[in-house]
This record gives C-alpha cells, structure tokens and sequence, in this order.
C-alpha cells in the first residue's frame, strides 16, 4: 500500500483511538490499548510489507488493517453522516 495513505490511515485510526479512550473507563482503556498493541505488530515496513504478514501484503493492507480501517474509519463516516 501507498505509504503517504498508509500513513494517513495510520493517524486516523490511532486519533480514532485516542477519541474512544477519553471517557477513561477500565474497559475502554483496555480495548484501545489492544488494538494499540495489535496495529504496531502489523505496522509496514519501508518495504511497504506487513510487519508481522510478510511481504505478500507489499501491495494492499494485511488483513488486521482493513478490519481496523473496517470498524474505525468506515464506520466513523456511516454515523457522521459523510
């Protein structure tokens, strides 16, 4: 994948992240932290390639990825009404 969109998807995401971890409950904290802990395992590499997939993902995202960007980005436009 593009770094440049990588690297906007990246920062979505974790401000997504941050958003849902203000409330400051146990369990929110937790969720945030794992999918914190779970994105930077599949972060990419310089070679565009997953971090923890290998390098059949040099092209598009692994699969943890879409589903973050699944949950977090496309569901975010759903309910702002973008």
């Amino acid at each position: 994948m593009d770094h440049v969109l990588a690297n906007a998807l990246h920062e979505r995401v974790f401000a997504i992240l941050n958003q849902l971890e203000s409330p400051h409950t146990p369990e929110t904290t937790r969720l945030t932290a794992a999918w914190r802990a779970l994105l930077n395992l599949h972060e990419q590499t310089d070679s565009g390639s997953c971090k923890a997939c290998g390098p059949r993902w040099r092209k598009h995202m692994c699969s943890v990825w879409r589903t973050a960007a699944n949950h977090f980005v496309r569901h975010e436009r759903r309910y702002s009404g973008a």
